[in-house]
């Protein structure tokens, strides 16, 4: 039997319909990108950039559990096939450092910006 060719996308699945469904979601709810946009803007600090204060928890919680979804893809067989065991590993730590760079910089950004 033949060996297929794995593909490009494997190991960045988790990666790039992450990435795809925050924007989608951040799309939807368009928060304010400006301390102007704070719920509490000149007051004491403790403001969000949600109508519902229950999504700063959720852009706290749910990236991390993404990155973690993406440790997880990288660990599972198919994300190796057909390649060596330093193309694994150079493709898993680029996701998961791309991931964590788009967390402190995305989602710790909107989290910070009204506290």
């Amino acid at each position: 039997m033949e060996e297929r060719k794995p593909s490009p996308l494997s190991g960045f699945r988790m990666l790039i319909g992450g990435v795809a469904g925050f924007i989608v979601l951040l799309l939807i709810l368009n928060p304010g990108y400006r301390q102007e946009d704070c719920s509490n803007y000149g007051g004491n600090g403790n403001g969000t950039l949600f109508d519902d204060e229950r999504w700063d928890l959720f852009f706290l919680v749910a990236p991390l559990f993404w990155i973690l979804l993406i440790i997880v893809e990288q660990a599972l067989p198919w994300t190796w096939r057909g390649r060596s065991g330093w193309e694994v590993t150079a493709r898993g730590f680029g996701a998961v450092l791309l991931a964590v760079l788009l967390y402190c910089t995305l989602f710790m950004r909107l989290l910070v910006l009204c506290h």
